[in-house]
């Protein structure tokens, strides 16, 4: 049997990877144009809704391409799904770094592939989920 991903997890990466960079560029431009007047917190305060929102809208439009009537309810649901990854992603940073003692670059890599999957599985099944 060979392993093969379909369609929308590919969807789901290529958007992720662009999420990624988006997430990055626009944390640099609004650190440029923000940081000196409102500070690291409302700084990433501000990154997250806007790292979150072009998330959501990407994913709900080219990955899961939902029809549900209530837009709030599946963009408030995808912030529980973040709020949830950052917790599981902090937590697996923590536990391979201090205390399984691996290479920053190992860790970092376990992390990022347990929160995409358990993002993709959380967007797929709670976020984006047609009735």
């Amino acid at each position: 049997m060979i392993f093969t991903i379909g369609d929308k997890k590919k969807r789901y990466l290529i958007t992720g990877l662009i999420n990624t960079i988006f997430g990055y560029f626009i944390g640099i431009l609004n650190y440029i144009l923000f940081y000196k007047l409102i500070g690291i917190f409302f700084l990433s305060l501000l990154n997250n809704i806007l790292s979150i929102t072009f998330s959501f809208l990407t994913y709900k439009y080219f990955v899961f391409k939902t029809k549900n009537e209530f837009f709030l309810k599946e963009y408030l649901k995808s912030y529980i799904v973040y709020g949830l990854a950052f917790i599981i992603g902090t937590f697996f940073l923590w536990l391979t770094l201090e205390i399984l003692k691996l290479d920053i670059f190992v860790a970092q890599f376990i992390t990022i592939s347990l929160t995409v999957i358990f993002s993709y599985i959380g967007n797929n099944y709670f976020t984006f989920k047609e009735k």
